[in-house]
């Protein structure tokens, strides 16, 4: 019997608790289609790919709580201080960290008209560096839940709230540079278990204090990719990821929200890992080549467990015609769809112009996901 029509948040929830829905969710990855736009955001054509989300999609609406703190931490005995300068294109920015045993510095670059930076310099570059981090004190956050509570008014039953977390591996890489932590975590691993420690209770408070104020809101736990092919040998994933996310990802099953892993990379070496840590959802899972493992041995493996999200790449979206994009995005749901659980979704979110070109493709991805969502 087919299924009544559902509004985008019926179907989103009942897609990510594995239950029937009328058709395949579809969304674009952590977009807020409500806020006002930049100019410059405007010249770079993302007006219209509001719009498409907006008007086509299931939405998820990012949002995060007032949480106001360093590390989790609200002492007032460590503080940031930040300044930026341009040069040419390019804009700079030197965090200053101070804690009770001392000042760390952080640089961060970024292009014009790129949404994304990139850190050449972290606070870490000396195992004494880690003593610093080490020293500052722990008094649990101050949560404002009102953020979420007003976005999930906004959004209504056009979709549903996402809010994210870095976990403790995040957390710990970081503060370094991404060479300095592969080479930290492969060569030194009892440094970097203090560090875990020290992240772990911290991380874990917080989201118990934050899931239990929210009610059919998705929490994406990040940083596992860390501890995947290329950056590290997952023969560290069961140290250094497992345990901690594992208590996560309970402590938001234990309350009436969803608990998502969010892993970019190479995922075939660490299915095991990720069926111990036993999230609701699991996203963006890369397709193969960029990928290592095909969607259809993931819905084996995890999806009698876990809503699997993702299998579209972005750069596809850039790059692909739309008579290529409408086959991978068929290919995704035959894959992922079957007995449901499965939500077609890219594997970023914009970080440059919208084209004509990727906004026909955006296009055709939201309409060939209504055309071979139906089916399941």
């Amino acid at each position: 019997m087919e299924l009544q029509e559902m509004t985008s948040r019926e179907r989103f929830l009942r897609a990510l608790r594995l239950e029937e829905t009328d058709r395949v969710p579809i969304t674009f990855s952590y977009v807020d289609p409500y806020r006002e736009l930049t100019d410059q955001e405007r010249r770079l054509g993302f007006d219209r790919f509001h719009r498409l989300v907006r008007e086509e999609t299931d939405v998820m609406l990012p949002r995060g709580p007032k949480a106001p703190g360093i590390y989790f931490s609200s002492t007032k005995e460590a503080r940031i201080e930040s300044k930026t300068w341009e040069e040419g294109d390019t804009t700079f920015r030197c965090d200053t960290l101070y804690t009770p045993e001392g000042e760390l510095e952080a640089k961060r670059k970024s292009e014009r008209e790129v949404f994304t930076s990139w850190t050449y310099e972290g606070f870490i570059k000396t195992e004494e560096d880690v003593e610093k981090i080490l020293s500052i004190p722990y008094e649990p956050l101050e949560i404002d839940i009102t953020p979420v509570e007003e976005a999930q008014e906004r959004v209504g039953s056009d979709g549903i709230v996402a809010t994210g977390v870095g976990d403790p591996i995040c957390s710990c890489a970081e503060i370094f540079t991404l060479r300095d932590y592969a080479l930290t975590a492969t060569r030194n691993p009892r440094l970097i278990k203090r560090l875990l420690d020290f992240f772990g209770k911290r991380t874990l408070d917080y989201v118990k204090a934050t899931a239990e104020q929210t009610q059919d809101v998705f929490y994406r736990v990040v940083g596992p990719e860390y501890v995947t092919p290329p950056i590290l040998n997952p023969k560290f994933f069961d140290e250094y990821v497992v345990p901690y996310d594992r208590e996560l990802i309970k402590a938001v099953k234990k309350t009436d929200n969803i608990a998502c892993i969010h892993c970019h990379g190479l995922l075939r070496t660490v299915m095991g890992g990720m069926r111990k840590i036993d999230p609701q959802a699991l996203e963006p899972i890369e397709p193969v080549p960029k990928g290592d493992i095909p969607l259809n041995d993931v819905k084996e493996r995890l999806g009698d467990r876990t809503c699997l999200m993702g299998y579209i790449q972005y750069n596809d979206l850039e790059f692909d015609t739309p008579e290529i994009m409408r086959k991978k995005v068929r290919s995704a749901i035959q894959q992922g769809a079957a007995g449901g659980g499965y939500v077609l979704f890219p594997t970023a979110e914009p970080i440059a112009r919208i084209n004509d070109r990727m906004l026909a493709n955006m296009r055709e991805f939201v309409s060939a996901g209504r055309k071979y969502g139906q089916r399941y």
